[in-house]
């Protein structure tokens, strides 16, 4: 996985829901970072997963597709 590419396509994910008005029935306060941070998050999400994805097949638990 390409974190930096990865990364990229979230942030720019994130910012079209911003910018298409996408989440405007949410009340929060948007700041400047908060798209950097949403991107963050969301990757460290998917490492997770893949983290317990690796767990798993190494334990035999998943196959190995």
């Amino acid at each position: 996985m390409d974190k930096d590419r990865v990364k990229v396509i979230l942030k720019e994910a994130i910012q079209k829901l911003f910018d298409e008005d996408v989440l405007q029935e949410r009340t929060f306060y948007v700041g400047e970072d908060t798209v950097n941070l949403m991107a963050e998050a969301s990757l460290n999400v998917f490492l997770a997963i893949e983290d317990v994805q690796n767990y798993l097949k190494k334990e035999g638990l998943v196959g190995n597709d």
